[in-house]
């Protein structure tokens, strides 16, 4: 009987939850992912994840081989019954490589910029990709930090729960109803459809907030490394490339997407917010340390921002005597975007069912377009 090999092309905490799912066993490398995200307390996923593919029906005998660096991909990509992908580059070469014993490319995510899809097409090799519910629900965070900011609701909550007098008795209101509009005299509101949204960086996670601002009528810049196609900006729902510089002085609410790396450290610094326009707002859901938190003290201070969303801080908790904890203007949440661990649980169950229905002979689920015509 031969031996599937599914090969995952890059070192990715998922993907080694991934691989303990197909061992059926607790590896080093999964008990690390299962520690972090779960804690000590980690014998649910476990046990759903060493299950998980018997209840696939997937044969007990497959290797499995994460890929830590390009030339061992480069190496094992002709062995590879299955690839898993999330960023690294499927070329043309590593395409033509996977011919023709790769019998799916599946892309663990929705986008699929890193892989040539022509030359899988032109091979038969399908290609699938997974709309994450990680991705989904950091979406839907950074969505809410966009318009709790453009709500100025730090400012409303606080007008509400100031009104508290702790020294009279709980009592709920007998009179009959009173109605006064915006009692607390709440200012500063922003209206989306007259407002620019800018991201720096775009990728999946902010692309589907930049296809949600786009709905709610707001313009929407962006600027990268390598500008997307007119075809991609007009599947955003009509976004605009601009340089960084412009960026900044145009965008009402600037949100980062870059990863963090010895080039993006501090790279939103005095100069970068000094450049921002007057009064913009800073949102960040990606790492901690690409922003000069110094600097966002001293913006958000002397008022030139407006106020900030941070999900992602430099040390993590927020040390107690951090100086930003003492500005109204912060909106914090505690690195949540992603939403529960549990994601991960499902989002592997995904990836290994769509491995299994083509064992089973049958046709890939979520095929990407260019493969359903």
């Amino acid at each position: 009987m031969t031996i599937i090999h599914v090969v995952f092309a890059e070192e990715d905490t998922l993907f080694r939850l991934m691989e303990m799912g197909l061992k059926r066993k607790l590896t080093l490398e999964g008990e690390k992912t299962l520690r972090y995200f779960f804690g000590s307390e980690f014998a649910t996923p476990l046990e759903a994840l060493t299950t998980m593919a018997d209840r696939l029906g997937l044969p007990a005998d497959i290797d499995t081989t994460v890929c830590e660096n390009e030339p061992k991909l480069d190496h094992v990509l002709p062995t590879a019954d299955f690839v898993v992908v999330e960023a690294s580059t499927l070329n043309t070469d590593r395409v033509k490589a996977c011919a023709p014993k790769t019998r799916l490319i599946q892309q663990f995510g929705h986008a699929y910029p890193n892989i040539d899809v022509a030359t899988a097409r032109a091979l038969n090799i399908p290609v699938a990709n997974l709309k994450r519910l990680s991705s989904q629900s950091s979406a839907d965070h950074i969505t809410a930090l966009i318009l709790a900011l453009a709500r100025n609701l730090l400012a409303a909550h606080r007008a509400v729960t100031d009104c508290r007098d702790s020294t009279q008795s709980s009592a709920f209101a007998k009179d009959p109803p009173r109605n006064k509009f915006n009692w607390a005299g709440i200012r500063g509101f922003r209206i989306l459809a007259h407002s620019t949204i800018g991201f720096v960086g775009l990728g999946e996670n902010s692309g589907f907030v930049a296809h949600r601002m786009r709905d709610l009528g707001a313009r929407v810049l962006y600027f990268k490394r390598t500008r997307l196609s007119p075809q991609d900006e007009s599947q955003f729902g009509g976004i605009y490339y601009a340089p960084l510089d412009e960026l900044l002085a145009q965008a009402d609410f600037v949100s980062l997407h870059l990863p963090y790396s010895k080039e993006t450290e501090k790279f939103a610094g005095r100069e970068f917010l000094s450049k921002m326009k007057r009064g913009a707002y800073l949102i960040n859901s990606a790492r901690g340390g690409i922003v000069d938190e110094e600097a966002l003290y001293e913006a958000l201070k002397r008022r030139h921002l407006s106020g900030a969303a941070l999900d992602v801080y430099r040390y993590e908790p927020v040390p107690t005597n951090c100086p930003l904890l003492e500005l109204e203007n912060v909106l914090w949440s505690p690195h949540i975007s992603g939403g529960e661990p549990e994601y991960m649980i499902v989002e592997a169950e995904a990836v290994l069912a769509n491995i299994a229905t083509v064992v089973h002979g049958k046709s890939p689920q979520d095929l990407v377009p260019e493969f359903r015509s």
